[in-house]
């Protein structure tokens, strides 16, 4: 089974500054094809994340303007982390248990990756495969 370390790999971490107005934010998170972005402080402090349903929801819904409001009001400060030496079932577990699409990988306190639920199945799928591939030589001694 591969770890955190190993499933987030040295892909960068997309993220938006605070004070950001929420049309740029959506454009960056549009440009990077992105559905998710870290809300960092000026220091690199994760203070939240802005994501497509915060869009939705906390923005669109109430007619706020998109130039005129900062992600700071309206992104989720609530956020689903898990330790880098956690498993990813113990990821899914909790991805599942709170309803979301991503979770946020730390390695002692600071920021080391996005997973999605998309990338933890993609592992799930693969290691299945695998297994079945050796049960079929095992089988047929092959």
């Amino acid at each position: 089974m591969k770890s955190l370390k190993d499933i987030i790999g040295s892909k960068n971490i997309l993220t938006v500054k605070t004070g950001t107005n929420i049309y740029d934010a959506t454009c960056f998170m549009a440009k990077h094809n992105i559905g998710l972005s870290p809300v960092v402080a000026e220091d690199g402090k994760l203070l939240g994340v802005f994501s497509e349903r915060d869009l939705v929801r906390r923005v669109i819904a109430k007619g706020l303007d998109l130039k005129q409001t900062s992600v700071d009001e309206v992104m989720t400060k609530d956020l689903l982390v898990a330790d880098i030496n956690e498993s990813h079932d113990q990821c899914l577990k909790k991805m599942k248990d709170k309803g979301t699409r991503h979770i946020l990988i730390v390695d002692k306190e600071k920021l080391a990756g996005i997973l999605s639920i998309k990338d933890l199945l993609e592992v799930d799928l693969k290691d299945h495969k695998e297994t079945i591939e050796v049960l079929q030589n095992y089988i047929y001694a092959r």
